[in-house]
């Protein structure tokens, strides 16, 4: 009997260690994770402060070789897909990206209406790299 009392006691015992671990790490690994975590995002901080890049837009040389500044093609799709070519008779959001892969808007439709808004310059529309760019940026509205 007294055997049985000895196991009895050491599967208690176990049991409660085990809950008091339990709650142990319910209480204070949350908060242990934050702290982990704000500390990688002070030093990865710091880290970058000391380290510059400089973004700049592309440049597209004219004929007359001033140079003339265009927004990006990804800016400009980016811009069409939030529906700021909407005068232009170019939709926005899913009506945008609908339409691009039935071909209703092109990139040459889509530099136009930036001409039209006067976002672009009208040389734009006969830049072969530029017209490229754009339609690949909406061919990437597939994947």
């Amino acid at each position: 009997m007294s055997c049985l009392v000895l196991d009895n006691l050491f599967v208690r015992s176990i049991y409660s260690i085990d809950c008091k671990r339990y709650i142990f790490m319910k209480r204070f690994l949350p908060s242990g994770l934050i702290v982990i975590a704000i500390s990688l995002a002070v030093n990865t901080s710091v880290a970058a402060k000391g380290k510059s890049e400089v973004i700049t837009k592309p440049v597209a040389q004219a004929t007359n070789s001033t140079s003339i500044e265009y927004i990006t093609p990804f800016e400009l799709v980016g811009n069409a897909y939030q529906g700021q070519y909407r005068k232009q008779s170019i939709p926005g959001f899913g009506s945008f990206i609908y339409d691009v892969k039935t071909g209703k808007v092109t990139a040459k439709d889509l530099v136009e209406a930036a001409i039209v808004a006067k976002v672009l310059p009208s040389q734009a529309i006969a830049d072969r790299n530029y017209l490229s760019n754009v339609d690949w940026q909406l061919r990437s509205l597939d994947r």
